[in-house]
């Protein structure tokens, strides 16, 4: 009886708190997601592992990690979450997509495109709460997997996950440079070249990054990985300031052509054509709102993409 009570004493807030900290191992960015301070994100925090009379964490320097009863609270808190994202779709479901709430998740080179489709897709669904989620693409497959989104764009899919998978258009990738470097200015360029060049890598879990790897792995190259940076406009930055080459989205550089700013390299098998995705969890109850999404990204996601794109016309393509 007496834990019985213990757990009637614990707040959906504490809870929110509790599956942010653990996200991100991390108390500040916990703190930084839900709008609160470090301090009262920590003293929920110990609330919560006093109610329950066990440690959920432990410190690591500026990092904190899940206890074993951290991790096995996790998975029940986990279960709690999707009830209730379950009971809210049902909810949606009853007032209609007027008045619901669409989650949607993006790797980050969707974030250059995706605003224009929403845009396009409020002014039939005005009335429609929006949450956007950026992540890379592992991250973003956990949260599809914890039900903290409704549907995802992405490039490469998951494929140890129950998910409906639909392409909507395709998703050029390709190597770029500085106008001042040497290679921009060359024709025909053997992808053996890039063996003496330094790259500027984007980060572990990066759908991006898997596939420049993939390209390079398949031609027995071993470029040098001069800088990793998990932001894309870090990267353009860096390529703009002629600090090596990158292997880009190329609907992530489409200002930076138009305006001299970066060039796409004319590498041989490249640019690499992939597809963008629109991904959701197969359950039988998908809410209204993200229903009306995913038929409009199907229907109107490319015809938007070229409009947005049309300077970035494919030399050739390495489909594999």
């Amino acid at each position: 009886m007496k834990s019985l009570k213990l757990l009637r004493n614990l707040s959906m807030r504490q809870l929110r708190i509790f599956l942010s900290a653990a996200r991100h191992a991390s108390f500040s960015k916990a703190a930084t997601e839900l709008n609160l301070t470090a301090p009262a994100v920590s003293m929920q925090i110990k609330e919560l592992e006093g109610d329950l009379g066990v440690a959920l964490f432990s410190r690591v320097g500026r990092r904190v990690e899940l206890t074993t009863a951290g991790e096995y609270f996790l998975v029940y808190v986990k279960r709690v979450a999707l009830n209730l994202r379950e009971a809210e779709v049902m909810l949606s479901k009853l007032r209609g997509t007027q008045g619901g709430t669409l989650k949607i998740g993006l790797v980050s080179t969707a974030k250059y495109f995706v605003p224009q489709l929403l845009s396009r897709f409020r002014e039939e669904h005005f009335g429609l709460q929006i949450k956007i989620e950026v992540r890379n693409r592992d991250q973003m497959i956990e949260m599809l997997r914890d039900g903290d989104i409704d549907i995802a764009i992405m490039g490469r899919t998951p494929a140890d996950l129950d998910t409906r998978i639909e392409a909507f258009a395709p998703h050029p990738h390709a190597f770029i440079a500085s106008p001042d470097h040497p290679l921009s200015k060359e024709q025909s360029i053997s992808a053996s070249a890039l063996n003496q060049v330094e790259l500027i890598s984007r980060e572990e879990g990066s759908g991006t990054r898997l596939i420049m790897e993939r390209f390079l792995q398949e031609r027995g190259l071993t470029p040098p990985v001069s800088m990793e940076m998990s932001s894309t406009e870090s990267i353009k930055q860096a390529v703009m300031a002629n600090l090596g080459i990158s292997f880009v989205s190329l609907h992530t550089v489409g200002l930076e052509k138009t305006y001299g700013k970066i060039a796409i390299l004319d590498i041989d098998d490249t640019p690499i054509s992939r597809t963008w995705h629109v991904v959701a969890l197969n359950r039988g109850n998908p809410s209204p709102a993200a229903e009306a999404f995913r038929y409009f990204v199907l229907e109107h996601g490319a015809a938007i993409i070229e409009d947005l794109y049309p300077n970035l016309l494919m030399r050739r393509s390495a489909n594999r």
